[in-house]
């Protein structure tokens, strides 16, 4: 399998607010549109190479397509309404960074939507059916049911060899964890709450979720006010951070915040991808 190394440049907030307001990248200013793609191709050839997929599998697809297809195509909790404009909305009133939410639920390695795209872009790809069970953990996982042995087998050996599986990221994860420890040191609540709040906005996660909210042992509008508090620390405390701005360090930020929570709440709100 070909070498697939994952683009770590943000493309910007102007250029993912137009993607919001346009009906594809290709609609968007030239320059936002070329920053997209970079961004937008090399995570999807990234999670591809997380399946065992190479890239030379897609043929002629294009990634940006996939990737707006996907969000044009595809509902949400409301029926009919798109996801794009349900994550727009979201967004806008949540108060959302878009660096978060692309870094985050966006392009989260282990649980961002690009991971569901991906399945989506295989089954075409391949043919297969994909089938989301948890394994003996609470974790999720594909199960392919039209996939023979062999390709099975295949797949277990790429994946195994995720090139980005191979990054020292431990001086990332470091200056998440002295962050999230400044910030409950602050506010003088538990880092695991901490890692809850920004866990569920990087991943859309309603707070209103009964888990969540049984886990932050609060009511719904302490919850808000505490995860205002706790996301505008942790800009504050990240501010100075070169990398920050990364999709890669949005990476080791979700993984991280996910480490510090038990597994049950996890299976419970859906993560542990």
């Amino acid at each position: 399998m070909e070498n697939t190394e994952r683009n770590d440049i943000y493309a910007g907030d102007e250029a993912w607010r137009e993607w919001f307001d346009a009906c594809a990248v290709s609609r968007c200013a030239s320059a936002h549109a070329a920053r997209l793609g970079a961004q937008i191709c090399a995570a999807l050839y990234s999670q591809l190479a997380r399946f065992g997929i190479a890239r030379s599998d897609a043929g002629e697809d294009d990634p940006v397509s996939v990737f707006d297809s996907y969000f044009m195509l595809k509902g949400s909790r409301d029926p009919g309404k798109p996801l794009k404009s349900y994550f727009a909305h979201r967004i806008k009133v949540e108060g959302l960074r878009l660096l978060d939410f692309v870094c985050g639920t966006l392009f989260g390695a282990r649980s961002g939507r690009v991971h569901d795209i991906v399945v989506d872009w295989i089954a075409s790809i391949k043919g297969w059916k994909p089938r989301s069970l948890r394994d003996s953990d609470g974790r999720r996982m594909v199960v392919w049911e039209s996939a023979s042995d062999e390709a099975v087998a295949e797949l277990e050996r790429g994946c195994n060899a995720d090139p980005a599986a191979l990054l020292d990221v431990s001086p990332l994860r470091q200056k998440v964890v002295a962050a999230l420890e400044k910030v409950s040191r602050k506010i003088k609540v538990e880092k695991s709450k901490v890692a809850l709040l920004c866990y569920v906005t990087a991943q859309d996660i309603p707070i209103t979720e009964t888990a969540v909210l049984e886990e932050l042992g609060t009511g719904k509008s302490r919850a808000y006010a505490l995860r205002e508090k706790v996301m505008d620390l942790l800009k504050k405390e990240l501010r100075n951070e070169k990398e920050a701005d990364s999709p890669l360090f949005g990476r080791v930020l979700l993984e991280t915040v996910e480490s510090e929570l038990p597994g049950r709440l996890l299976v419970k709100i859906g993560g542990a991808a």
